[in-house]
């Protein structure tokens, strides 16, 4: 048994929209806006395919930034710590 702390898992990030991918990156967290209420996502969540509604997309980088957008609807997929959001449309990501 090693007693070496276990590397911290992160999440693979990518948004895209009609137009084209509008953000990529590693993440922490992810919360999306899902057609039952708010989805959080965290590294090992089970596998999923939901639609979004209207509402805010909230990244929280490894480093503890965030970054957000509003989409107006749309799908995320979770595969293997991989999170790609399909917005039908956003507003521009803000950094915080």
């Amino acid at each position: 048994m090693s007693s070496q702390p276990e590397p911290t898992r992160a999440l693979t990030v990518t948004v895209v929209t009609p137009e084209g991918e509008l953000w990529s990156g590693d993440a922490a967290a992810v919360t999306v806006p899902g057609a039952g209420g708010s989805i959080g996502i965290r590294p090992g969540r089970l596998p999923l395919a939901t639609e979004l509604t209207s509402g805010q997309v909230m990244v929280r980088t490894p480093s503890g930034d965030s970054v957000s957008c509003t989409v107006t609807g749309g799908f995320v997929v979770v595969d293997e710590d991989e999170v790609t959001v399909i917005a039908d449309k956003v507003e521009t990501p803000a950094r915080r």
